[in-house]
């Protein structure tokens, strides 16, 4: 666990999301929640040696599976945009199998939990922007959509934190196959001018990282846009989309998530954007 400003705490280590923790005087503000119950359970219990307050809020920065599983371990009101509020009133009591499944893939050892995880519907929900204040101090959450409808960011103006979700993340491919391009592009711009300082931003997955780590996203998602868009006017098959993978793979060859499973959600990417493209064109 790092503290990378006053009472802001973050974790990299866990297998798929970071996580991070605000310190107040009230307790603790929680920002995602590991992937899987061994690691959850392991933030809770280190989540308790910064205080003896109870978590106060688990901000949930989308629907990802990978994201939303094991927030109940933290025992606290979950507070997310309102699409990521409408997919967990969706899934009822018990997460539909093919997610369980896709994270058990991930990792065998870590996933043979996941079946025992019932669901922790959100508390609180929003659709713009929302500022929460605990013990005394500020903490606004942000629609930064793109990789799915329900995604957020979170902004800590004391310290300037910037918690972007999967809108950037690091030392791995984005992941695209629930994403819509455009708006995520959108997104990134709005982040490179954001108006106030920031003088730390923590992507959704990977290191800590910098202004030119935006940079590399977008560069990523422009390349894939643009290699399909040459694609559909060349009129090449569909199914030949895939003979790109191994380009984009190079984009991160340090990459260090299990070979099969990266090609797969690579295989969801180049078949979201095809779509999006198909739909709406380019520009």
């Amino acid at each position: 666990m790092q503290e990378i400003a006053e009472n802001v705490f973050i974790e990299t280590e866990y297998e798929g999301v970071n996580v991070g923790a605000v310190r107040t005087r009230r307790g603790i503000v929680a920002i995602d929640v590991p992937s899987y119950p061994r690691q959850a359970r392991d933030w809770a219990m280190r989540l308790h040696t910064l205080t003896p307050r109870q978590v106060a809020y688990t901000i949930l920065t989308d629907y990802h599976g990978d994201r939303i599983v094991n927030s109940r371990w933290l025992n606290a009101p979950v507070v997310a945009h309102e699409a990521t509020a409408e997919k967990l009133r969706s899934y009822d009591k018990r997460y539909p199998q093919p997610l369980l499944e896709s994270l058990a893939n991930r990792n065998p050892d870590h996933g043979r939990e996941l079946s025992q995880s019932p669901v922790e519907h959100a508390s609180l929900s929003f659709t713009g922007s929302m500022q929460l204040w605990k013990g005394g101090l500020e903490i606004q959450l942000f629609t930064a959509p793109g990789p799915t409808l329900g995604s957020i960011g979170v902004y800590l103006p004391e310290t300037g934190v910037l918690f972007t979700g999967d809108a950037v993340v690091t030392n791995m491919p984005p992941l695209l196959g629930e994403a819509n391009t455009a708006v995520w592009l959108q997104t990134i711009e709005r982040l490179q001018h954001w108006p106030d300082p920031i003088y730390h931003i923590v992507p959704g997955r990977g290191e800590p990282c910098t202004m030119a780590d935006l940079t590399a996203v977008a560069t990523y998602i422009r390349a894939m846009r643009q290699r399909l868009q040459e694609h559909i006017a060349a009129q090449k098959p569909r199914d030949e989309i895939y003979s790109y993978l191994v380009e984009f793979l190079n984009h991160y060859p340090t990459c260090s998530l299990p070979a099969d499973w990266l090609k797969r959600q690579l295989k969801y990417s180049l078949d979201r954007v095809y779509d999006e493209i198909q739909l709406n064109g380019i520009t």
